[in-house]
C-alpha cells in the first residue's frame, strides 16, 4: 500500500471502528442518567442565577480565558506506528498528504469543545448586555479561524523542537486566543486584525523553522500512543481493555496512610491492597476523580432528592470498580509469600474499599455542611453514601 492516501484512509477506519468497540460500553443507560440529571441540575442552576447576575460581572473576560484555553489544548491525531520510522521513509517525500490528512481530522475533532463553551457562555454574555446578535456571530467565526490556525501551530512547533517545551507554545496561544475572544466581545474592531496578524506572523515563523527540521517519527508515535493509552484507560472504567498498561506512582504525599508494617501486627493482605489502590494510578485518580464529582454534584445541584441520587449513583460506581479492580488479575502476588489462609483476602478488599468510601462519604458530608449548613441534608447525604457502599461491596464479594 503505497499510497498515502489509502495508508491513511485504512488507518482511519480501523481507529473508528476501535473508538466504536469501546464507545459502545461507555454511553450506556447507566451514564446516560447520570448525565441526564447532571446537565439538568447545572442547567437549572445556571438559568436561575443568569436572573440575578449583575450587569458589571466579567462575562467578556471569564469567557475568553476559558475558551482561550480550550483554543490551546489538544495535540494533533496522526495515527502513527512505530515502524513506520522505518517503511515511511521511502515515502518520506509524500508524508506531507497523510499529515495534511491527519490534520484536518485533528482541526474536526477538537473543534466541538470550544464551541461548545462558547454556547453555554452565549445566554451569560446576553444577560450582561456584552454582545449582540452581530458579535455571537463574529466571535464564532473567530474560533473557528484560530482554531484551525492553532492545530497547524501545534503540529509545526512539535515539528521544530521536537516536542520540547510545548507547554511555552500553549501559554503563548493561550494568551494570543483570550485577547482576540475578548476584544471581539468588547467592540474593538481596530485591535481584532491586530491581534489576527500576530497569531498569522506566530503560525508563519513556526511553519518556517519546522520546514527546516527532519520529520520527527519518535515524538509524533510516542505521542500517539499516549494519546490511545489516554482513551484505553477512559475506557477501562466501563469495560475490560487488553491494550491497557498500567502506571504506578509512590505518592510519597500520602505516606501518612501507608504505615510501615510492625512484626505481628499488620494484616499482610490489608496492608498490601492499600498501597494497591493507592500507588496505581488508575485506581487511584478513578477514587479521586468520583469524589470529586460527588462533591462538585453536591456545590451545584439546588435539589436534596436529586443530591441524594447523584451520591448514592456515584458511590456504587465508585465501590463496585474499587472492588472488581482489587479483585482482578491472575499474576503473581505478592501476598502469595505469606503464610496466611487463603479466604483472607476477600475480607480485606472488603475493609479496604469501605475505608476509601468513609473517606468520601466525609469529604461529601463537609461539602453538604458547607452549601446547605447544619441541616438534615449532609446527615442523609452521608448515610446515603455509606449504605450504597457496603451494600455493592457486600453483593459484590457474594457475587
Amino acid at each position: 500500500m503505497n499510497n498515502m492516501r489509502e495508508i491513511w484512509g485504512s488507518r482511519f477506519g480501523h481507529y473508528m471502528t476501535e473508538l466504536q468497540k469501546y464507545m459502545k460500553f461507555v454511553f450506556t443507560g447507566h451514564l446516560a442518567i447520570v448525565m441526564l440529571f447532571t446537565i439538568g441540575a447545572g442547567g437549572y442552576a445556571y438559568s436561575e442565577w443568569l436572573k440575578e447576575v449583575p450587569a458589571t460581572f466579567p462575562a467578556a473576560l471569564l469567557t475568553a480565558v476559558i475558551i482561550g484555553l480550550a483554543l490551546a489544548i489538544g495535540t494533533p491525531v496522526t495515527l502513527l506506528k512505530p515502524a513506520d520510522i522505518v517503511f515511511f521513509l521511502p515515502m518520506e517525500g509524500k508524508l506531507k498528504g497523510y499529515l495534511n490528512r491527519s490534520l484536518r481530522y485533528s482541526f474536526i475533532s477538537q473543534l466541538p469543545l470550544p464551541f461548545l463553551l462558547f454556547i453555554v457562555a452565549a445566554p451569560l454574555l446576553a444577560a450582561t448586555a456584552i454582545a449582540e446578535k452581530p458579535q455571537i456571530y463574529l466571535t464564532a467565526f473567530v474560533i473557528l479561524l484560530v482554531k484551525w490556525l492553532y492545530v497547524d501551530i501545534d503540529y509545526h512547533y512539535r515539528h521544530a523542537n521536537d516536542g520540547h517545551g510545548i507547554w511555552k507554545d500553549r501559554m503563548v496561544r493561550f494568551v494570543l486566543g483570550a485577547v482576540i475572544i475578548y476584544v471581539t466581545l468588547a467592540s474593538n474592531p481596530l485591535f481584532i486584525p491586530a491581534v489576527g496578524a500576530v497569531i498569522v506572523i506566530y503560525y508563519l515563523y513556526w511553519k518556517k523553522r519546522s520546514n527546516e527540521k527532519p520529520f520527527p517519527y519518535e515524538h509524533f508515535i510516542m505521542l500517539e500512543q499516549n494519546r490511545m493509552m489516554r482513551f484505553y484507560r477512559f475506557a477501562n472504567y466501563f469495560t475490560d481493555v487488553p491494550h491497557l498498561k498500567g502506571s504506578v506512582s509512590r505518592r510519597a504525599w500520602l505516606g501518612f496512610l501507608m504505615r510501615p508494617a510492625k512484626f505481628g501486627l499488620t494484616t499482610p493482605q490489608r496492608f498490601l491492597l492499600t498501597r494497591t489502590l493507592i500507588r496505581t494510578d488508575d485506581n487511584f485518580w478513578l477514587w479521586v476523580r468520583l469524589t470529586a464529582l460527588s462533591v462538585l454534584g453536591i456545590a451545584l445541584i439546588p435539589f436534596p432528592f436529586v443530591i441524594y441520587i447523584f451520591s448514592g449513583a456515584l458511590a456504587f460506581a465508585t465501590s463496585i470498580q474499587l472492588v472488581y479492580a482489587l479483585r482482578a488479575g491472575n499474576d503473581f502476588r505478592m501476598d502469595n509469600l505469606f503464610p496466611e489462609a487463603k479466604d483472607t483476602r476477600a475480607p480485606a478488599i472488603r475493609k479496604t474499599v469501605s475505608a476509601f468510601q468513609l473517606v468520601q462519604a466525609a469529604a461529601v458530608f463537609v461539602t453538604a455542611v458547607i452549601v446547605t449548613g447544619i441541616s438534615v441534608t449532609p446527615i442523609i447525604v452521608t448515610a446515603v453514601v455509606i449504605v450504597v457502599s457496603e451494600i455493592t461491596i457486600r453483593f459484590s464479594d457474594k457475587k
